[in-house]
């Protein structure tokens, strides 16, 4: 097979797995569904009555909705963090990360400067993240459950900023909850009891969630790279992951056996539920007891009263929710139960997240490094102890870049010592070309000899690249989720995160990537050469100009040691006058026999 063809095939293979990653993505991953939910929070009433507690008589009638008492709030300082939670639900009102390098942009609609704020929906009660429901999903009235309340005051009992403490009681229930900062990085570690006041049983069923709300023009993408805000949910359960997006939420899918009421079920040894992107995640981690189900949910809502299309609200995005559900308990006069959880909100540092909740629960998981995690995991490692010695992110990318180039250099001289015998051999092929124009099949024929006279195997240069792709590739993947580049300057880039502010480094990629097409021409008809040349490094170039500049970096450096190899190897060979395979010239071609002649040999 000739190496043009092999290319071919592997650029056309590229170029449909691009477009079947990023594609769907470029618009945020929308599900393009005609349904809609209109904004404002959810609530159960519909079938579970009342809404808040009421207070009634002495006698128990004339039983009125209780009056909600003014918000209060508890400030915990946490490893890394600050939180505030409120006694609307006893839930997570803000989490603030702290550090320089967690801040928001200067181009940031939410307070430029200011400390990222993790939850998203602070005005929507029932969108906080840790918000406890103790509902029994089969109540149907007071005399089954323990509270069918969807919002409720707590009382704060205890406010300090190494500890929360919350309680509400009523005639029926005495619940608490306390809330302090974990042992590690980004931890908040929860208690959570309820305890039966009444004579009669009562009913429990734990769950607890995380949410995430995401503007339509957050997630939206740009050619070439998937937007950082672009969110998913899932479950780590019975030592696997299930990983869902905004797409895996059609109505279609709603039809299937998994999905109950709109969530996604994963039945099993729950290890964490979590909301996620690129940068950032929220967890939870049950620790005793175990909870048996994990719920995912995403829902799209949009102002359908004041627009005809989701698309043309400013204000449309998505709802992304993970929940641990906890098997129904029976409580009898007296009795109580507990619950420990563990909460992970902040950036997905990897040895941070390899650590949490003592490193039991898999929330390493939730860095995904693609189909080459291996290799990036290792790389990932050598990257950060990179930068433990030189201090600087920039650096420590291009010092990698040239230590997996001296790595693979065997690769690459065998790769350029290839294409420099196909080289050789171009006059010989192009007289191949000319005498065969018409004879594709008299023209595979002389070629194939050719190479079998000079020994020269025209995989020579493909199969190393192939060999080396795994490992650019983890590169690849690693340097667009390095949460450790996070809004880190270098050279003109105030985030290597992000984008090349100036589009100074694509336009150089792509113009690397002509002078290596031409330092060493394929085997092709002059088209073929010219879309090679040109065409392959302007496509590369436009889906370059989104790319992270870490990455950019990266590709940049990458392309200078490779010209700068190729030069060196040439010029070796040139010096020492060694050829690099037994190309010649001379070359007589066979013709192919004329049957229209009489054999002369007969």
């Amino acid at each position: 097979m000739e190496r043009s063809t092999i290319l071919r095939w592997i650029i056309i293979a590229l170029a449909i797995w691009l477009a079947y990653t990023y594609l769907p993505k470029l618009w945020g991953g929308g599900n393009g569904s005609s349904s809609f939910q209109p904004l404002g929070p959810e609530s159960a009433c519909s079938t579970h009555s009342p809404c808040v507690p009421e207070v009634c008589d002495a006698e128990g009638k004339n039983c009125k909705p209780a009056e909600r008492k003014p918000e209060t709030y508890c400030e915990l300082q946490g490893d890394r963090f600050s939180a505030q939670f409120t006694t609307q639900g006893a839930s997570l009102k803000s989490l603030r990360l702290q550090g320089e390098r967690y801040r928001n942009p200067s181009d940031s609609p939410k307070g430029a400067g200011e400390p990222i704020d993790l939850v998203t929906s602070p005005d929507v009660e029932q969108r906080r993240p840790l918000r406890f429901d103790w509902r029994d999903q089969g109540a149907t009235g007071k005399d089954d459950a323990q509270v069918l309340y969807d919002a409720f005051d707590w009382e704060l009992k205890e406010n300090s900023p190494s500890q929360c403490v919350f309680t509400y009681t009523d005639n029926m229930v005495e619940l608490r909850k306390v809330v302090k900062p974990g042992s590690r990085p980004f931890e908040i570690d929860i208690e959570a009891s309820v305890k039966n006041l009444s004579e009669n049983k009562r009913k429990h069923a734990l769950s607890v969630e995380v949410d995430t709300w995401r503007y339509q023009s957050e997630v939206e993408s740009h050619f070439g790279r998937p937007s950082p805000f672009m969110t998913h949910v899932s479950c780590a359960h019975d030592n696997k992951n299930t990983s869902k997006a905004i797409t895996d939420f059609e109505p279609k899918d709603f039809n299937d056996p998994e999905f109950e009421s709109g969530w996604f079920i994963n039945r099993g040894q729950i290890q964490h539920a979590a909301v996620s992107d690129s940068y950032f995640a929220q967890a939870l981690i049950p620790l005793e007891p175990a909870a048996n189900r994990c719920l995912l949910q995403i829902e799209e809502r949009w102002n359908a009263g004041q627009f005809t299309e989701k698309s043309k609200d400013p204000n449309y995005g998505a709802a992304y929710r993970a929940r641990l559900s906890y098997p129904p308990q029976e409580l009898s006069k007296g009795e109580a139960s507990t619950y420990r959880i563990t909460a992970f909100l902040g950036p997905k540092e990897r040895d941070v997240l390899s650590s949490a909740a003592s490193g039991k629960y898999g929330l390493d998981q939730l860095v995904d490094l693609g189909f080459f995690s291996v290799i990036a995991r290792v790389l990932l490692r050598y990257l950060v102890w990179l930068h433990a010695v030189i201090g600087n992110w920039g650096i420590a990318i291009i010092l990698m870049t040239i230590s997996i180039r001296i790595l693979l250099f065997p690769l690459t001289w065998k790769s350029i010592q290839a294409g420099l015998a196909m080289r050789k051999l171009r006059p010989e092929l192009d007289a191949i070309n000319k005498k065969y124009a018409n004879d594709p099949q008299g023209k595979n024929i002389a070629t194939m000899e050719l190479w079998k006279t000079h020994k020269v195997n025209p995989l020579g240069g493909c199969l190393p690249v192939m060999f080396q792709m795994p490992v650019w590739w983890a590169l690849f993947t690693s340097l667009q989720t390095a949460v450790e580049l996070y809004h880190t300057p270098f050279l003109w880039f105030q985030d290597l995160s992000a984008r090349d502010p100036y589009f100074i480094i694509p336009f150089i990629l792509g113009g690397t990537m002509i002078l290596q097409q031409k330092m060493m021409p394929m085997q092709m008809d002059p088209m073929q050469q010219k879309m090679m040349t040109y065409v392959m490094p302007a496509v590369f170039t436009a889906m370059m100009l989104f790319l992270p500049s870490g990455l950019a970096v990266y590709m940049l450096t990458n392309a200078i040691i490779g010209i700068l190899q190729q030069l060196g190897i040439e010029k070796y060979y040139a010096s020492t006058g060694v050829a690099a395979a037994t190309a010649g010239s001379g070359i007589t071609v066979r013709e192919k026999p004329d049957k229209s002649l009489p054999d002369t040999k007969k």
